[in-house]
């Protein structure tokens, strides 16, 4: 047992712990559930939670903001809108009927064929784009991958 699985709060009469030392609950014998036992009997009240999952403070969402809404926009501002417009909505089309996470294809295959959308995305005005075929990502979908 880590010291790190639970922490307790006299104050609020509350237990939070981890994943791992919640399964450990469930087993009469484990050192978990007789420790748990002995707190239960000073604080009745007692309330259990499970920690959730805390996210990094220096965590940067590369794709916040990349929605389907903003894709579709910054695609139609490109000289050659109308094919990629067509590309793209016919992938999001199949993606909602053959994946189980549509937008992650979709992501995947944007952030794929427009690799510097985010560093430099005036470079995408005047440069002659080839359209990457949908028919990867989805091939990818089918496998597994």
């Amino acid at each position: 047992m880590k010291r790190r699985d639970f922490t307790f709060d006299a104050i609020t009469g509350t237990v939070t712990v981890t994943k791992a030392f919640a399964d450990k609950l469930s087993d009469p014998t484990s050192e978990e559930y007789k420790l748990l036992r002995q707190i239960k009997a000073d604080y009745p009240s007692l309330a259990i939670t499970k920690r959730t999952h805390r996210t990094k403070s220096n965590f940067v969402n590369q794709y916040k903001k990349l929605t389907y809404e903003n894709m579709e926009a910054f695609i139609s501002l490109l000289p050659n809108a109308d094919e990629l417009l067509s590309v793209f909505n016919s992938l999001r089309t199949c993606a909602n009927l053959v994946s189980t996470s549509p937008y992650t294809l979709v992501r995947s295959w944007f952030v794929a064929q427009f690799p510097l959308y985010r560093q430099d995305p005036m470079f995408y005005l005047t440069a002659d784009v080839v359209v990457l075929a949908p028919e990867k990502y989805l091939k990818e979908v089918k496998e597994g991958a």
